[in-house]
């Protein structure tokens, strides 16, 4: 493996790795319809402001989401809107074998 190949390896890992939460999933798809601001995305999800923070850094610093402050208030939006259609591609990949399975 080529130190660039390693990189990019690790890049891919870092993302999915912040994708690996369904609560994060969630806010993603949520941050698709609109931009919103921690306070809005923690009284949406029914969890501490704390929590959501956390994972919007991680999906923040592996590059899927960012932000953009406004005076006092940050909102943050999605970057990488392709990593939804990725996430659905897969989930149908991966149902239509489990369905394969159950018929054998």
């Amino acid at each position: 493996m080529t130190e660039e190949e390693r990189k990019r390896c690790e890049l891919r890992a870092h993302m999915f790795k912040a994708l690996a939460h369904p609560l994060r999933i969630y806010m993603l798809e949520k941050l698709k319809e609109r931009p919103r601001c921690v306070c809005e995305m923690a009284k949406e999800l029914g969890v501490d402001k704390s929590i959501v923070s956390k994972y919007l850094t991680q999906l923040k610093n592996a590059g899927i989401i960012e932000d953009k402050k406004r005076g006092t208030l940050v909102e943050y939006h999605l970057a990488a809107s392709c990593v939804l259609e990725l996430a659905s591609c897969a989930e149908s990949s991966v149902l239509e074998v489990r369905k394969k399975r159950l018929m054998i």
